[in-house]
C-alpha cells in the first residue's frame, strides 16, 4: 500500500489541500487609496467590514471535500476501481473550487491580488490524475496476470 507510486501522489495532494485551506489564497485592496487589504482565506475575508454579495465558504467547502476524498483514497487500494472514481471526484472538487474562485472575485470591482495558495488545487488535481494514472496501472497489469492464469 504505501510502497506504490500513487500513494505518494495521494499524500503529496492531501499536502497540497491542507497547505491551501490553511494559507490566504488571495487579497482585496479597497480603492479608496488608503491601501487597505483584506486577505481572504478558504473561509473569508480576515477583515469583517468586507461583505460582498457571495460567502467564501463554499472554497472551504470544496477544499475540504477534495482533502477528505484523498485521505480516503489512500486506503481504497484494495478496490481499485473505486479509488479511480474516488480520484475524479477528487479531482472534480479542485475544479469546482476554481470555478467558484473565479466566480467570488468576479464580484469585486477592486484591486485583486491572487496569492500562491491559489494554485495549490490545480497541483492537487494535476497530481490526483497521476495517481489515477498509476492506479489504472496496476489495475491493468493484475488483469494481465488473471490472463496468463
Amino acid at each position: 500500500m504505501w510502497q506504490r507510486k500513487q500513494t505518494v501522489y495521494l499524500i503529496a495532494s492531501l499536502a497540497a489541500i491542507i497547505i491551501c485551506l490553511l494559507s490566504p489564497i488571495g487579497s482585496v485592496e479597497e480603492p479608496t487609496g488608503m491601501g487597505a487589504s483584506h486577505l481572504l482565506t478558504n473561509l473569508g475575508f480576515t477583515k469583517l467590514n468586507v461583505d460582498r454579495g457571495m460567502p467564501a465558504w463554499p472554497l472551504f467547502i470544496f477544499v475540504n471535500i477534495a482533502g477528505i476524498i484523498s485521505i480516503v483514497d489512500i486506503f481504497l487500494f484494495k478496490n481499485r476501481k473505486l479509488q479511480m472514481r474516488m480520484c475524479t471526484y477528487a479531482m472534480i472538487a479542485d475544479m469546482l473550487w476554481y470555478v467558484y474562485y473565479a466566480i467570488f472575485y468576479m464580484q469585486f470591482d477592486l484591486t485583486i491580488h491572487v496569492s500562491f495558495a491559489a494554485c495549490l488545487p490545480l497541483v492537487s488535481c494535476i497530481l490526483l490524475w497521476l495517481a489515477k494514472k498509476g492506479i489504472k496501472a496496476d489495475d491493468d497489469l493484475v488483469r494481465s496476470m488473471d490472463r496468463i492464469r
